[in-house]
């Protein structure tokens, strides 16, 4: 809508600036906008996605379905972030620049243990090579 309020403006300043004339009635009228229903996928077809994915991207597609995070709030977890014991999950800096808190459904608390100590373990031969920075011991 608003590419064609630029191009009506552009053509009444083209007529009544450039060419002095009279632009008369255009019989002009501004299209409207066709609603349309979002679509959701069923409960059922999400299971089907899911269970298409292993490791990592299943891990990460689970916590944004589950826990309704956004890609770049789940991306920015850290491993402080997550308390299994409690089954909580902080999302920092999230929409507003606002922390808040969720509940990580237990299905997701071995994953998450498995993929925090790989991360761990990560962290530690790398800074065994000398890569990346040093963090203490947890």
């Amino acid at each position: 809508m608003n590419t064609q309020k630029v191009a009506l403006n552009a053509i009444v300043f083209l007529y009544h600036k450039v060419l002095n004339l009279p632009l008369g009635e255009l019989g002009f009228t501004l299209a409207s906008k066709q609603r349309s229903l979002p679509i959701v996928l069923s409960p059922d077809e999400v299971a089907r996605i899911i269970g298409q994915l292993e490791g990592r991207t299943r891990l990460i597609i689970e916590l944004l379905y589950g826990r309704g995070l956004r890609i770049s709030e789940c991306l920015r977890l850290r491993i402080g972030d997550i308390d299994t014991t409690r089954c909580a999950l902080t999302v920092r800096d999230g929409k507003g620049n606002k922390d808040r808190q969720t509940l990580l459904s237990p299905a997701l608390r071995v994953p998450l243990e498995q993929a925090i100590a790989f991360a761990i373990d990560l962290q530690g031969r790398d800074n065994a090579e000398g890569i990346g920075r040093h963090y203490p011991a947890l």
